[in-house]
């Protein structure tokens, strides 16, 4: 069957005759809303810049609106959907050699998806339910390998904390290690209009293009996320006073601002005006001071 003899899951008419169809209502646990603007749809994929012979992978297929699409600009996609009621509509909207993957995103195994990370061709697509953003988007993260460019919908105050620059109040763990992956930007605003059923707040389009190499070598990843988290932990706190008081550091106050010195960071500063750089220097400064402290 070709995309356009499929049902159209862009058409609100059409997504509901499906659903009704299929005996399929939306799950407010799993925060099930559905993309119905075919515009907005368009830019998503022309926002993942899909060259020849790039893979996507889609991460909450959904109904299969952007999926389709992604289908006609890319020669392979895997689409992922963690609702198994979904997977039989999606075998109605979107075409047959899409690789439709019934999982949950928190729990994927991205070696076995996607192969061997390779160039890191991969683009990566995906809408993200507001209640696991934060889990989710640290999952993403780790697919870095295999991803060139990452296209993440979130409701709209989360995407604009996620680009948010050092010393933005809104700025926090997520937007380090973020820019630590790679040129973070905010494209577009998603009204809420957009979605059936309509959420009770507006979404926005986050790109991240990666930096190869990665700032932070592979190895040193896990013990750069735990000090980011640590210096977050108490972000109302100066750094050395959060670094004191983080429960996995155990840190003696002067043992605090010894480390705080090697990294060539001002005690008095707080988390929120480190860039992602100074944070690794930060690292590697408490790895050279104490080896193991945040493995």
């Amino acid at each position: 069957m070709t995309t356009s003899a499929r049902p159209d899951p862009t058409s609100p008419t059409q997504l509901r005759a499906l659903f009704a169809r299929q005996g399929f209502r939306p799950r407010r646990s799993l925060g099930q809303t559905f993309l119905v603007d075919a515009n907005v749809v368009h830019k998503i994929v022309q926002a993942a810049e899909i060259g020849q012979g790039d893979p996507v992978v889609e991460i909450g297929a959904g109904a299969g609106a952007v999926t389709r699409a992604l289908a006609e600009a890319a020669e392979r996609v895997v689409a992922v959907e963690i609702d198994p009621a979904l997977m039989a509509i999606l075998a109605e909207t979107v075409p047959e050699r899409v690789a439709c993957v019934q999982a949950d995103v928190l729990a994927v195994d991205w070696a076995s998806l996607l192969g061997p990370p390779g160039e890191g061709r991969w683009r990566l697509v995906a809408n993200l339910p507001y209640a696991i953003t934060g889990p989710a988007l640290l999952k993403l993260l780790e697919a870095w390998p295999w991803v060139q460019r990452f296209v993440i919908m979130a409701q709209e105050e989360v995407a604009e904390r996620l680009a948010a620059p050092p010393g933005a109040r809104s700025r926090g763990m997520l937007s380090v290690l973020l820019e630590a992956t790679g040129e973070v930007e905010v494209v577009r605003r998603v009204p809420r209009t957009c979605f059936h059923p309509r959420p009770k707040v507006d979404s926005a389009v986050v790109t991240l293009t990666t930096r190869r190499p990665p700032l932070v070598p592979a190895a040193l990843q896990p013990a750069y996320r735990r000090v980011v988290q640590a210096a977050f932990s108490s972000r109302r706190k100066t750094l050395v006073n959060a670094l004191t008081h983080a429960p996995r550091l155990s840190l003696a106050k002067s043992e605090a601002a010894a480390v705080l010195a090697a990294a060539a960071i001002g005690p008095d500063r707080r988390a929120e005006m480190l860039t992602a750089q100074e944070f690794f220097r930060l690292t590697q400064a408490l790895l050279d001071y104490r080896p193991g402290l945040v493995a």
